[in-house]
């Protein structure tokens, strides 16, 4: 930072700090000497007063209702009750206050609400008595002022010379008295001929905060003023010092730079020429100086660069058009292959990046990749054979599951045949197995079919119309030998307002919901499954499906046949299960991508899991499905 700059910088921040200070120093001493000076206000001041709102007053007068005043017959005196006002009319709190009242003649006191009340009885004399009371609150025993008692009435006698202070009570909001407002205290004296309460005295202290009066707000106007001030110094400090650590980030970086570049160039676009950085010996003594940077350049392509790259360096390296080509860019490169070096890359650095004006010089470097060429064109092969590998490995899976297909189709058909000519139960009852283990089989060619299409991104997608509960009792009918064997209990719940007739791709459907179920049972063998369909009809023609496949508390207890086969499953080989699993989940989230939807999974502690995705089908016809129950297979397993 410029030391004259730093000098005048201590000098106005050391002013304003002095001037603060000596500004605090005098507002507290003149706020403390205010709320500490006692002021009074006397009955002589009330009766000279032409508005007694205008400023602080205080007066005592006669209440003035049918009730206030009364007699003491037994006794022949009166009693009245009188209220002394006090008012604030200043612009200031007044924080408290006590209220002097001189006797002028024989009466008695009877009460003094709500404060305590310091009574100096029988002033002058040898029997003088000075006590302080609450007379809305007191024990007689506690009493050393002459009184007498009437009835209930508690009364004082008090003579000529006599006075009272009376002590407002600040939980009774007697004070503070805040600024326009006033409070009023009632007492009760009694006389026997009249009572003369003219001669009274109010003291009272203002109060006023810290921050108020007009040194406050120079005090508020001396801080901005010094916050201001530091902010500037720290921000050119700040601005100062990143300046200075730039410019030798900048030198050390292109030193550094020399190591990595073959040659370093500072480009002035303005001046249309070229600053050497760093270049190898001997290789710019052929630069023509004498011409321009964009000149220069030309040459250099032309020179350097093998033929069939000239045209696109020379478009690249063009200097007029490069403020426009670096717009919101920090750097611009372009690879070929020079005479003398290989494969080459130049990138055109903007030196000013980030500051928002347009490109005046860049940094020119080139650098030497042939290395890096070799080593991105190994990866590229390497990836490009194993993507073929895999490519030609899915489509032969394909084909040979296609093959497969025609021999099972044969063997489901040809067992029809025999399911349809034969009355041997026996006979009928195998047929029925191998049709049902055919079609078993035949799903999970279809799953392996389309597996190897989404590998290679060839799956299409095959509408058609279907009835949904011909659907889920295919679906029960595929997973019903894994049910019996394992012990799971099966359940369903299907909204029976949804359309039975509807129109999708089914086939993809049904291998979702059959590899999702078969998947939840190889990691529930001891509770059950429950396949829940919900949706409701959207628009004209479309209804909305929620489909879930969630583990539930089982409601039946394992035989001992199925406890064996669970004995024998534990014994099976984990990872094939593992790995089975991951591709079964692979390609229902494949076919669900497939199909404009996706799979969710909840996971409740202590309840299992819960598989749930939505998709969209098209009505053939609105009447519903109903009550759905799962057909029992005719199949003994």
């Amino acid at each position: 930072m410029n030391s004259e700059f730093k000098k005048k910088m201590h000098t106005a921040l050391l002013a304003i700090f002095l001037l603060l200070v000596m500004c605090i120093i005098i507002q507290y001493f003149s706020i403390s000497t205010f709320n500490s000076t006692l002021h009074t206000y006397s009955s002589v001041d009330a009766d000279s007063l032409d508005d007694v709102s205008a400023k602080t007053s205080m007066d005592i007068h006669y209440r003035g209702s049918n009730t206030s005043s009364w007699i003491k017959r037994d006794l022949d005196i009166y009693g009245i009750i009188s209220d002394a006002r006090v008012f604030n009319g200043t612009t200031s709190s007044i924080s408290s206050w006590t209220l002097r009242v001189n006797i002028k003649g024989p009466c008695y006191l009877n009460q003094f609400w709500n404060g305590d009340v310091e009574i100096h009885q029988n002033v002058g004399k040898d029997n003088e008595v000075v006590q302080t009371i609450n007379l809305a609150n007191y024990d007689e025993e506690d009493i050393k002022l002459e009184f007498m008692k009437d009835e209930s009435d508690l009364l004082i006698p008090l003579d000529e010379g006599d006075y009272i202070v009376y002590y407002p009570e600040e939980s009774m909001r007697e004070m503070p008295i805040k600024p326009g407002d006033e409070t009023v205290v009632g007492f009760i004296v009694y006389y026997e001929d009249s009572v003369d309460l003219s001669d009274y005295t109010f003291y009272y202290y203002f109060h006023k905060n810290y921050y108020e009066g007009p040194i406050s707000l120079v005090i508020g106007l001396l801080l901005v003023w010094e916050f201001f001030a530091l902010g500037m110094y720290f921000t050119a400090a700040y601005v100062y010092k990143r300046a200075d650590r730039e410019m030798e980030l900048r030198k050390s970086g292109l030193s550094s730079m020399s190591g990595l570049y073959t040659i370093i160039y500072i480009v002035d676009i303005v001046e249309d020429r070229i600053i050497p950085v760093s270049f190898p010996e001997g290789l710019d003594k052929d630069r023509p100086k004498n011409l321009g940077a964009n000149e220069q350049f030309k040459n250099l392509y032309r020179y350097y660069a093998a033929e069939s790259y000239v045209e696109p360096l020379l478009e690249f390296g063009d200097l007029t058009t490069l403020p426009e080509r670096m717009k919101n860019r920090n750097s611009i490169s372009i690879e070929y292959i020079s005479k003398r070096f290989g494969w080459s890359r130049i990138r055109l650095i903007d030196m000013d990046a980030g500051s928002g004006r347009p490109v005046e010089k860049v940094l020119f470097t080139i650098e030497q990749i042939n290395d890096e060429k070799k080593e991105i064109d190994k990866i590229l092969s390497q990836v490009e054979r194993a993507e073929s590998e895999s490519k030609i490995k899915s489509a032969f899976l394909a084909s040979i599951s296609r093959e497969i297909k025609t021999p099972i189709n044969v063997m489901i058909k040809l067992t029809d045949l025999i399911l349809n000519r034969t009355d041997d139960k026996n006979i009928e009852s195998y047929a029925k197995s191998v049709i049902s283990s055919g079609k078993v089989l035949m799903a999970e060619v279809d799953s392996v079919i389309d597996y190897s299409n989404l590998e290679v991104g060839e799956l299409v997608l095959k509408p058609d119309d279907y009835s949904l509960r011909e659907f889920l009792d295919e679906i029960y009918e595929l997973i019903a030998p894994r049910v019996k064997y394992t012990g799971i209990d099966y359940q369903t719940d299907i909204t029976e307002t949804i359309p039975d007739k509807l129109h999708g791709d089914y086939v993809r459907l049904r291998q979702v919901l059959i590899n999702l179920i078969m998947y939840t049972i190889s990691r529930n063998r001891n509770g059950g499954i429950r396949l829940g369909i919900y949706g409701k009809i959207v628009g004209d023609s479309k209804v909305h499906l929620l489909i879930t496949v969630k583990e539930v508390e089982s409601s039946t207890e394992p035989d001992e046949k199925i406890k064996y086969y669970h004995k024998y499953m534990e014994a099976d080989n984990n990872y094939h299960r593992e790995r089975e699993s991951g591709i079964s989940m692979d390609l229902i989230e494949g076919l669900l991508d497939a199909m404009g939807s996706s799979l969710s999974i909840t996971d409740t502690y202590g309840n299992g899991n819960d598989f749930y995705f939505e998709i969209d089908q098209d009505i053939v016809d609105r009447n519903p499905i109903g009550e759905y129950v799962p057909r029992e297979s005719e199949i003994i397993w």
